[in-house]
């Protein structure tokens, strides 16, 4: 069992080393369908990121990470290969990982070895909306690391944090890692932080983010596959989304009438992606008993992913309130780790540079 401060017990896990909070029941269904609803009606059609991501378009996005073009992954991974004893070197003795949007961990991996190494038996508390593909994931965890503990909440990020206090008594580091934070504008970012995240974290806990940076446009494009329309890995997880409606919600959609639409907004530092209509059409939704209209070169918005410079992360870590503690970067500088701990905001970063 994992050491606590005195008083303070860590979760029980009874005879195995895994257990699972599924906050989805009962209201995961009720919950998509009003997403669709109420984005399919918007003046500006729209579905939600989160709901890409379902078992199978789980298993998309992670074969999308191992294409050699998309650098996010890899950048990430070279970081934490160079400088996961390094990241945890300064964090408190029997400290917890939590983890927003896990998905299969394999950088993580590095982490948790990291933090293994450091304190012994360590606390894995993976948060992730696709509850087949983390309990999957986490029983191969649990078979890899004999010294984890791992409590896998099955919940959308925020719900999930909400259970921490109650869950978690020891001091946390947060992991948000690949281009999530990204898909909201960079206010909005910043709120997420400050009104989302910091009030799970208790004083002196730490949140590990990792943000894509600015650079040109032509390997952003290659990474995204843009304009890329026809790309087939990154058309099939879209259209994962399509294909999630018909299933769920009796939807009649026909992926074949809709085309991927990719692009980088340089002026607004996001790339942004769509499925485009290529034709007039309409679409009926039988558990939502509604038809939709979808006219020719009609754009379904899925998600922008915003890229940041220097001044951009310290103006995130500012105003949601936390210390921008240290930095580490890939060797092409391309995308970057960033520690923040919670409490007042104080100086400028130390910086790993490549």
């Amino acid at each position: 069992m994992a050491k606590t401060h005195p008083g303070k017990e860590a979760p029980s896990f009874g005879g195995t080393n895994y257990r699972f909070i599924n906050l989805t029941v009962g209201n995961a269904a009720d919950t998509f369908a009003h997403d669709i609803a109420r984005g399919l009606a918007a003046p500006q059609k729209y579905i939600r990121s989160m709901h890409l991501y379902d078992a199978d378009g789980s298993k998309l996005f992670e074969r999308i990470t191992q294409d050699q073009d998309y650098y996010p992954t890899h950048a990430e991974t070279e970081i934490l290969a160079r400088f996961a004893h390094e990241i945890v070197a300064g964090l408190a003795e029997n400290t917890a990982l939590v983890e927003l949007g896990s998905g299969s961990a394999k950088k993580t991996r590095l982490l948790l070895q990291a933090l293994v190494d450091k304190q012994g038996r360590t606390l894995f508390c993976p948060i992730d909306i696709s509850g087949d593909f983390l309990q999957e994931n986490v029983k191969r965890l649990s078979r890899d690391f004999p010294n984890l503990e791992i409590l896998g909440i099955v919940a959308d990020y925020y719900t999930g944090l909400s259970v921490l206090a109650n869950e978690i008594h020891q001091p946390i580091l947060m992991l948000w890692l690949g281009t999530d934070i990204g898909h909201a504008d960079r206010n909005a970012a910043a709120g997420l932080l400050r009104d989302k995240m910091v009030p799970s974290l208790k004083l002196g806990d730490r949140l590990l983010v990792g943000i894509d940076l600015k650079k040109s446009a032509e390997p952003i494009h290659r990474a995204y596959g843009c304009p890329g329309d026809k790309e087939p890995l990154r058309y099939a997880f879209n259209c994962n989304a399509l294909r999630r409606i018909n299933r769920e919600l009796g939807g009649n959609f026909i992926t074949d009438k809709f085309q991927r639409y990719c692009f980088y907004n340089e002026a607004l530092g996001r790339i942004e992606t769509y499925l485009k209509s290529l034709c007039d059409q309409q679409v009926t939704v039988a558990a939502l008993g509604q038809t939709f209209d979808f006219k020719e070169g009609e754009l379904i918005h899925l998600h922008f992913a915003y890229k940041y410079d220097q001044d951009d992360i310290l103006q995130l870590g500012k105003a949601a309130g936390l210390k921008l503690e240290q930095q580490w970067f890939d060797e092409k500088a391309w995308y970057s780790l960033n520690l923040f701990s919670v409490g007042q905001a104080g100086n400028q970063p130390h910086a790993r540079l490549p």
